[in-house]
């Protein structure tokens, strides 16, 4: 009856996880603009997860620049300027895997960057965070990222599962409204 009852509530949960997915992808097939599917997805992780902070955030490799499409802290929308890459991003590029950071969060930033961590200007350090690798090719072209500020392991086994969905479901939208710009400008030069 236990066994039943787990069951039965992980089957309840995956059914949760997939409207939600079906929801997003939704929105994702009728968006062809940037900005708006960075929008969309944002908003949708800053609703469903126990986090305080939601990014997304996209890569330039030919200056190893690191741009900030959505950031959202306690409530309110934040705009830093592009900056280098640190060794965590080096890392999810490297790896292209996933970086879930549940706990001792400054003392493992410090193990792999060799140095204090410092948060973004205008934020503050999270106890908890997960980067997800957003993957158009064989290339790491971004990542979406949940942190929380007050509180260790705050995700879950199937938090990641859900982001990591949601993440590679917006690198397929963002890279078909990037060929779809492509096209269009084309289209207007040949006009």
């Amino acid at each position: 009856a236990l066994e039943n009852a787990r069951l039965f509530n992980e089957t309840e949960q995956r059914n949760a996880e997939l409207a939600v997915i079906n929801s997003v992808q939704e929105g994702l097939v009728a968006e062809m603009d940037m900005q708006g599917i960075y929008d969309l997805v944002g908003d949708k992780t800053k609703e469903l997860f126990d986090a305080q902070v939601a990014v997304i955030a996209t890569f330039n490799h030919e200056n190893n620049t690191e741009f900030f499409n959505y950031l959202f802290e306690d409530g309110k929308r934040v705009n830093p300027q592009p900056r280098p890459f640190d060794k965590i991003r080096k890392r999810l590029i490297s790896t292209k895997k996933l970086i879930n950071i549940n706990e001792n969060a400054e003392q493992f930033y410090t193990k792999i960057t060799g140095k204090l961590p410092t948060a973004v200007p205008g934020t503050k350090f999270p106890k908890s965070m997960l980067y997800v690798p957003l993957i158009i090719g064989d290339t790491v072209r971004g990542y979406v990222s949940l942190q929380n500020l007050d509180k260790e392991n705050a995700f879950s086994d199937s938090d990641v599962r859900l982001l990591s969905t949601l993440a590679n479901s917006m690198s397929v939208a963002l890279e078909n409204a990037r060929l779809f710009n492509e096209t269009e400008q084309r289209n207007a030069e040949l006009a």
